[in-house]
């Protein structure tokens, strides 16, 4: 009983302390599924209707925050931070290792900070429909 002690202590001063749910972190920038209220993909984040939405949502819930890829595309990168400029609501430009680079990967997530929202759909061109 004392070895299995001994053996977490040493894994976790290893390799830190173990996360939950790591690659549902990894895929909503950092945050749980359950807390997001809408994502944008690389794409959307170029369309400026869907932009508009995701200031509309920003300005309706103050308390939401905008987490955004440091590794999205240019455009995308740039239409988010013009806009995280322009609301009162906290952002954040994840970079390094907590931002994911694979081409599948969301540009932005907005999402509460400690509050589990359980919406159904999340992805805003679902959610939103021209």
């Amino acid at each position: 009983m004392a070895g299995d002690d001994l053996n977490d202590r040493l894994t976790e001063s290893l390799y830190g302390t173990p996360k939950v749910k790591p690659d549902e972190q990894r895929k909503y920038l950092g945050t749980f599924r359950e807390r997001v209220a809408l994502t944008l993909d690389q794409g959307e984040a170029q369309q400026p209707q869907f932009i508009d939405v995701l200031h509309k949502e920003l300005d309706q819930h103050p308390e939401y925050q905008l987490r955004i890829n440091g590794n999205a595309s240019e455009t995308a990168l740039d239409n988010l931070t013009d806009l995280s400029n322009m609301v009162a609501n906290h952002s954040t430009v994840l970079a390094g290792k907590a931002a994911p680079d694979d081409i599948d990967a969301l540009a932005a997530v907005v999402c509460t900070v400690d509050t589990a929202l359980h919406l159904d759909e999340v992805d805003v061109a679902k959610r939103f429909p021209k």
